[in-house]
């Protein structure tokens, strides 16, 4: 399993230990919005939030819109950046191309509050955005291990955005969550 690469690393911090094992199954599960964004806020923690996202996600909505737009244009620019900057093999170069379409049209779908097919969007767009970085190591079994070496926190958040199903029957302010905590990493990455 896994998560054992967290549960058995001693040096891996406590709270992301236990995001791993406890938080990150609670989240996935419930089918409770209030627990969905506790967890949430315990996970981001887990990523090194320093609270910005809980008042994105808890705040009132002028606040709240306000912060969560700022938190989706920088991780549009450090993405879009990051993608630009990445040097990938002739081969790739079409693939780099559309990941730069692809990012700007799930922003767009950020801004108009389409959470739902902002998750379903976001999960491709982030593998296929590693996959540009590590190339086709990123499809062997033993990546996770490599990220969590090579990062740890890197390595969680890979973890994190592979173990989220496609969307399902998820509430909006679930998926909401699920998208935000993956653009609250990225975008203080």
């Amino acid at each position: 399993m896994q998560s054992d690469i967290f549960e058995k690393d001693k040096s891996m911090p406590d709270v992301v230990r236990k995001a791993v094992v406890e938080v990150l199954p609670k989240f996935i599960s419930t089918s409770s919005d209030s627990v969905a964004l506790s967890s949430a806020v315990s996970l981001a923690l887990a990523f090194g939030d320093c609270g910005e996202f809980k008042a994105i996600v808890t705040g009132k909505d002028m606040v709240r819109d306000a912060a969560e737009k700022k938190l989706v244009n920088g991780f549009q620019k450090n993405i879009e950046l990051l993608v630009q900057k990445t040097w990938v093999e002739k081969a790739d170069e079409s693939l780099k191309e559309e990941m730069l379409f692809r990012i700007n049209t799930l922003c767009k779908n950020l801004s108009r509050y389409d959470y739902h097919t902002s998750l379903s969007e976001f999960l491709p767009v982030l593998r296929d955005v590693v996959y540009l970085l590590f190339g086709s190591l990123v499809k062997s079994d033993t990546f996770l291990e490599y990220a969590v070496r090579v990062d740890p926190d890197f390595g969680f958040f890979w973890y994190y955005i592979n173990s989220l199903p496609p969307h399902q029957q998820w509430s909006e302010e679930k998926c909401r969550a699920a998208v935000l905590l993956g653009i609250c990493f990225l975008a203080n990455f």
